[in-house]
């Protein structure tokens, strides 16, 4: 399997590079173009090696908790908003005092959703670079590398992301909260999104503080099953650059941003950013996906603050971190994509009910500052230009 894989992922880069090197005009194209398909073997081959290992991890497992109930085929968390129960027993005490070193602990997973109860013996760990240090419960990565999940479309993942409620007050609740919309409000602009699920997770404590929580979180959809779904491979966004970035969708990523008021992202480096690639060798170039909203002024967390690479001081102003676009036409051709959404975006807020009123309608007041902007297209553009970046 990884044998074939490896000579159709090689075929599709050598289509590739038989399609540039018709389209390259001077030495700097061709470096760019070397460069990208660089990059592109190296995902693909990565790849091969993931799937061979998840074949390995296959063989090698005979000791998994099977599921008590496994009824669905292939079921689909993803598909609605009903929230999925959990319910996670390990070392808390441990979990909290080690959290910065990022060790793995052992711990058993229940979950309910719909007809499917499944228990799994599995590993989780702290992570998260800024979390692990100002979250007194940091978000987790659960891993099913040794009992992996059935009967589900996250059956064979190894590692799944874990949002979790940070601390046990109720304003960071509204946090969480309000990081999950931002999610669902991009998913409603591109289908090139992850996907969120929203969690009760029952935390019981096998340590000796015996520190048991009733919490809400969020499961991120896992990179794996975004490109499977797109159709796409993951690219390493340590080599991005702004020519290797598909203009439209950039585009929409950066005035999404704008909107949700959040720094705390940048094309060049891949913060807090993951790039997809169609498997098409007609498409030259990837596709940026967000993830992390908690330092966006839509989420307002009192830890949060400007990035650097920004001249605001204050997380819930707006300043534009795209692209500089060489016409008005492709500025407003972005802009008419928000004008169109902006129903559905003002419904799901209003809708949701988890979050109380009163902060429902702060977050229809901020986005609204927004959208009064996007009612002076010219105005607005004004702005964009005179913000943008040549090189972010």
């Amino acid at each position: 399997m990884t044998k074939i894989l490896t000579q159709k992922s090689t075929i599709i880069v050598f289509k590739e590079l038989h399609l540039l090197s018709q389209k390259i005009k001077n030495y700097e194209q061709m470096k760019t173009s070397i460069l990208f398909l660089f990059f592109l073997l190296y995902s693909f081959c990565s790849l091969a090696q993931s799937k061979k290992t998840n074949e390995s991890d296959t063989v090698s497992h005979n000791s998994s908790i099977e599921a008590v109930v496994d009824t669905i085929p292939d079921l689909s968390i993803f598909e609605d908003d009903s929230p999925m129960k959990l319910t996670l027993k390990y070392d808390i005490t441990s979990f909290i005092k080690n959290k910065l070193k990022g060790e793995y602990l052992d711990a058993e997973l229940h979950i309910e959703y719909k007809n499917y109860v499944a228990n799994k013996n599995i590993r989780l760990k702290a992570r998260g670079n800024n979390r692990r240090e100002t979250c007194f419960f940091p978000p987790i990565y659960l891993n099913f590398k040794t009992d992996t999940i059935k009967n589900t479309e996250l059956k064979g993942l190894n590692k799944i992301k874990l949002v979790t409620h940070c601390s046990t007050s109720k304003t960071y609740s509204a946090y969480l909260l309000k990081e999950y919309l931002v999610y669902k409000l991009y998913n409603i602009l591109t289908n090139n999104s992850f996907r969120v699920k929203l969690l009760d997770i029952d935390y019981v404590d096998t340590g000796k503080k015996q520190r048991n929580y009733e919490k809400q979180g969020i499961l991120i959809e896992p990179v794996e099953l975004l490109t499977k779904r797109t159709n796409s491979i993951e690219i390493d966004g340590t080599l991005i650059r702004e020519n290797n970035v598909i203009e439209e969708e950039a585009d929409v990523l950066a005035l999404f941003q704008f909107m949700i008021a959040n720094t705390d992202w940048r094309i060049k480096s891949g913060h807090n950013t993951k790039y997809i690639k169609v498997l098409d060798h007609l498409v030259e170039r990837v596709t940026p996906v967000p993830y992390d909203f908690d330092y966006s002024g839509f989420v307002d967390t009192h830890y949060s603050f400007p990035q650097s690479w920004t001249s605001i001081e204050d997380v819930k102003e707006r300043e534009y971190l795209g692209y500089c676009r060489n016409s008005d036409a492709e500025y407003l051709k972005t802009i008419n994509l928000f004008i169109e959404k902006k129903d559905e975006i003002f419904k799901t807020i209003e809708s949701f009910e988890q979050l109380p009123e009163r902060d429902r309608n702060d977050l229809l007041d901020f986005v609204k500052s927004f959208y009064d902007l996007t009612d002076r297209p010219e105005t607005l553009i004004s702005k964009l230009k005179t913000e943008c970046r040549t090189d972010f």
